[in-house]
């Protein structure tokens, strides 16, 4: 998995490349900016005859835009440097870049000033590099460089490339100010940044490159956060292994305790998910009140008859008949559609006190700890993975979505520890924390995916995959990958707009296929 280094970090990885192995800063800035013409190229083809204007400002942003500049022309593009800070201003490894620029006296480079000097004189270009402030930015941007930034966001018909992050956006916690460039593309260097999947972050980031500028990977490796941004290869080698003597009862038997009158959308949902997730046996346990119902839109699922009480929910009637089911069981998934109703709350806290299995709990079966989440500690099973959307997290640690959004990362890592459980806090991005600190950002996934039901198909893909022999927090890994992932096959099949729950439990097993094919043929390279 690929480190999420913190601005602060950055810097110092950047120092120990240069103190423990000698690289010199100068020849990191060379690799910077030849990275981001490599990337461009590689996307969008050859930038011969293109015009590419590369806004710079003061710092080593602007170094990287320097050197950027002098590769785009050597590979034939006609560039014109624009200066967003004043040239006086230059210092170090980017003072000498700019002097390199000034005195190769190349006929497809041209310096602008400033912006007041060249406003009139520019033109539409092929391509606009946004190297004006890169991680160092915080607050507002003001004066020329705001200018600039609004500049570059009316250019529609130009591509925009930013290096690092996009100007005007915190690289460490995803916001941005007013004025903020807005990417087709950014190319991140060495390691990711967490404010590329924070906050206003992936709206402004566009595609994320990370470019490898040659820092030894061992040095983000010593970071203490543990920050991590998921990747298919992660994935590929991480899903269970069906055996050739595989049967129906060692690939996962899961239990389903989820439905209620009016509420049997998510219970169908999350256990036709599981079971599309390569779970061997599905059972799904469902009040009285609307077996029927649910029998009736089944095949492969098997309905399991709950006593109900008087509103439709699951009754406390049924605790015996759910303990006998749950000594069977590999993995129980609780919550999905199971209603507050309080006599069905009170019998979801005495499952989770008394349990010993794997627990999967979601939606309802969240809203049911909310009120004492401590029971969390004082429960028998070793694992528990959690799965709430921003809204029931909201409840269960009774802070604001607001004040969760300020500092989500270290929330949900502070939650996850205290609480000795997996959290999934689904949201954009989806994150997964670790009960030892760990923090996973997940990279697959889009907009289309924000439709009710979306969080049924995630429990039981996670469901699934832990009854398959993945650990609690691979299979929360992993299952928000592979959630993603179909979200991102059924976009390329039927758009994000329309997009519904049922899409994406149809797309599971072609998710799953493509990660698999995907190890088998890194298999075959090694």
């Amino acid at each position: 998995m690929i480190p999420v280094v913190s601005v602060q970090r950055m810097r110092e990885i950047d120092e120990l490349a240069t103190r423990r192995y000698a690289i010199p800063s100068l020849l990191l800035m060379e690799q910077a900016g030849r990275s981001v013409v490599d990337e461009i190229e590689l996307r969008y083809g050859s930038i011969a005859g293109l015009s590419m204007l590369i806004a710079a400002g003061k710092g080593n942003n602007g170094g990287d835009g320097f050197v950027t500049a002098r590769h785009a022309a050597h590979r034939g593009a006609k560039v014109t440097v624009l200066i967003a800070g004043g040239k006086g201003e230059f210092r170090g490894d980017a003072k000498v870049n700019f002097e390199i620029l000034q005195s190769i006296g190349d006929k497809r480079l041209t310096i602008v000033p400033s912006f007041e000097a060249g406003e009139r004189s520019m033109q539409r270009y092929d391509f606009i590099v946004d190297a004006i402030f890169g991680t160092s930015f915080h607050g507002e941007a003001g004066g020329e460089q705001k200018k600039i930034i609004e500049w570059i966001n009316a250019q529609v018909k130009s591509t925009i490339v930013a290096i690092d992050v996009p100007s005007g956006l915190e690289a460490d916690s995803g916001r941005s100010g007013a004025a903020a460039v807005k990417a087709d593309l950014t190319v991140t260097m060495a390691f990711p940044k967490p404010g590329l999947y924070l906050h206003q972050g992936p709206e402004l980031a566009g595609a994320v490159s990370v470019a490898d500028i040659h820092i030894p990977r061992e040095l983000a490796d010593e970071e203490s956060s543990k920050i991590f941004l998921i990747e298919e290869s992660d994935i590929s080698r991480g899903l269970p292994k069906r055996p050739r003597n595989a049967h129906k009862h060692s690939v996962g038997k899961i239990l389903v305790l989820a439905g209620s009158k009016g509420l049997t959308g998510a219970a169908l949902l999350s256990s036709m998910s599981a079971l599309k997730s390569g779970a061997g046996v599905v059972v799904l346990g469902i009040p009285s009140s609307v077996f029927a119902a649910v029998s009736r839109r089944t095949l492969e699922v098997m309905p399991f008859e709950l006593p109900s009480t008087d509103e439709g929910t699951l009754a406390s009637a049924a605790s015996k008949a759910i303990d006998q089911k749950i000594r069977w069981a590999d993995v129980v998934l609780a919550g999905p559609g199971l209603s507050r109703n309080p006599e069905t709350m009170e019998l979801v806290v005495r499952i989770v006190a008394t349990m010993t299995k794997t627990l999967v709990l979601d939606a309802d079966g969240l809203t049911a700890i909310s009120a004492d989440p401590h029971i969390l500690r004082k429960r028998k099973c070793r694992d528990v993975i959690l799965t709430p959307h921003l809204g029931e997290f909201s409840r269960l640690i009774s802070l604001s979505v607001a004040e969760i959004e300020k500092d989500k990362i270290n929330i949900a890592r502070s939650f996850a520890q205290d609480h000795r459980v997996v959290l999934v806090l689904k949201g954009a991005p989806t994150i997964v924390a670790g009960p030892l600190g760990e923090i996973y950002i997940n990279s697959t996934g889009n907009p289309g995916m924000a439709t009710a039901g979306s969080g049924d198909v995630l429990g039981g893909i996670i469901a699934a995959l832990a009854g398959q022999g993945n650990s609690p927090l691979d299979a929360a890994i992993n299952g928000v990958y592979v959630h993603g992932r179909a979200g991102d096959i059924a976009r390329e099949q039927i758009g994000e707009m329309g997009m519904i729950a049922g899409d994406l439990l149809q797309r599971v097993p072609a998710a799953l296929k493509s990660l698999s094919a995907a190890a088998n043929a890194g298999r075959k390279k090694s």
